[in-house]
C-alpha cells in the first residue's frame, strides 16, 4: 500500500474512535459599554486638551510648599464644618462624611492620615484611614466657549462675583490625584477608591479648593472621592461618590437635580433619596460628644 493511502486510512480510522465530550466553557464576559452622556453633559462646552501630569519632583515640591491637609479637613477655622455629601449605591442615596482631622504622615509625606465620621440613612459610624497623593497636573485656563458658558450661568443665577480689596487672588490651578482607604472603626465596612482634588494656589501662598470646569478633573466637585464601599473581604461592593461641592457636581449623577431657575432648589423627587434635608443645619457629627457631656454632667 502506498504511504499516502496508508496515512489516509489511519486518519479515517482515528476519526471513527469515540470522542470525549468537551466541557461547555462559559464565554468570557465582555466589559459593560460606557453609559451615554446625559443631556447635561452633552450641553457642557468642550474643554481644552488635558495636560500630562507634572514630573514626580514637582509633586514633592508642591507638598513641601503648600499645606494640603487643612484644605481636605471638614473642620475649617476651628468652627465651620463643611461635610462631604455624596451618592451611595446603585440608587445614589445620599451619604455624608466629615473628615474631622487630616494630618500628614511624618514617615510618608504624600500620605495624609484621616479620622472622621459617616452618616447613611441615620446611622453614624467612625472612620479611620488615609489619603495618598500620587500625581499633580495643571488645570488649563478656560477657553472662549467655557468662559461664555460660565457667564451665562452667572446671568441665570443673577450672581456677581466681586473681589474685595486686599483679598487673596488665585494664581495657579491644579489637580491633585491619588487614592484613599477609610475603614469603619467598629465594623467591617471600608471606603476605598480614587481621590481627585481641584485646587488653586493664591498670591499669599495659600490654597483654595475649586474646579475650573465640569468636564475634567473633579468635574465641578472641587474635591472628589470616587470608589466602592465593601463590607468585609467577601461582602458586596457598592459604588459611591463623595464631593465637597454637591451643587456643582450632582447633575453628573442625578438628572435635573436642581430645579430652581435663580436659586438653588433640589428637585423634590429626590427627597426619597435623603436630599430633602440637605439645607438643615444638623450637626450630627457632634451628637455623640454632646451626649457624653450630658451624661458626665448628670453623674
Amino acid at each position: 500500500m502506498r504511504p499516502v493511502l496508508m496515512l489516509a486510512l489511519l486518519g479515517w480510522l482515528g476519526s471513527c474512535q469515540p470522542q470525549q465530550p468537551t466541557a461547555n466553557r462559559p464565554a468570557a464576559a465582555l466589559p459593560a459599554p460606557p453609559l451615554p452622556p446625559s443631556r447635561y453633559q452633552v450641553a457642557l462646552p468642550v474643554p481644552p486638551p488635558t495636560p500630562a501630569a507634572l514630573p514626580d519632583s514637582a509633586l514633592t515640591r508642591f507638598l513641601q510648599r503648600y499645606a494640603v491637609a487643612p484644605l481636605l479637613q471638614s473642620v475649617r477655622n476651628s468652627q465651620e464644618v463643611t461635610p462631604y455629601n455624596g451618592f451611595f449605591g446603585s440608587d445614589r442615596h445620599r451619604i455624608e462624611v466629615v473628615l474631622l482631622r487630616v494630618r500628614p504622615d511624618a514617615a510618608q509625606p504624600r500620605r495624609l492620615l484621616v479620622t472622621g465620621k459617616s452618616r447613611f440613612k441615620g446611622e453614624i459610624k467612625d472612620l479611620q484611614g488615609f489619603i495618598e497623593l500620587t500625581a499633580l497636573q495643571r488645570q488649563p485656563a478656560l477657553n472662549k466657549a467655557e468662559q461664555a458658558y460660565e457667564k451665562h450661568l452667572e446671568s441665570m443665577r443673577m450672581v456677581t462675583v466681586v473681589r474685595l480689596p486686599g483679598a487673596a487672588k488665585a494664581v495657579g490651578h491644579y489637580t491633585l490625584t491619588g487614592h484613599f482607604d477609610w475603614q469603619e472603626v467598629a465594623g467591617t465596612g471600608r471606603f476605598a477608591g480614587r481621590a481627585v482634588l481641584d485646587i488653586a494656589t493664591t498670591d499669599r501662598q495659600g490654597l483654595w479648593s475649586g474646579s475650573l470646569r465640569k468636564t475634567a478633573g473633579a468635574r465641578g466637585a472641587d474635591l472628589l472621592f470616587d470608589g466602592q464601599w465593601t463590607n468585609g473581604p467577601s461582602g458586596p461592593a457598592k459604588p459611591f461618590i463623595l464631593v465637597e461641592n454637591v451643587t456643582g457636581f450632582a447633575e453628573h449623577v442625578l438628572e435635573d437635580f436642581e430645579v430652581g431657575e435663580r436659586d438653588i432648589v433640589i428637585n423634590p423627587k429626590y427627597a426619597r433619596l435623603g436630599w430633602d434635608s440637605y439645607w438643615e443645619n444638623d450637626e450630627w457629627w457632634a451628637e455623640p460628644m454632646k451626649s457624653t457631656a450630658r451624661a458626665n454632667i448628670t453623674e
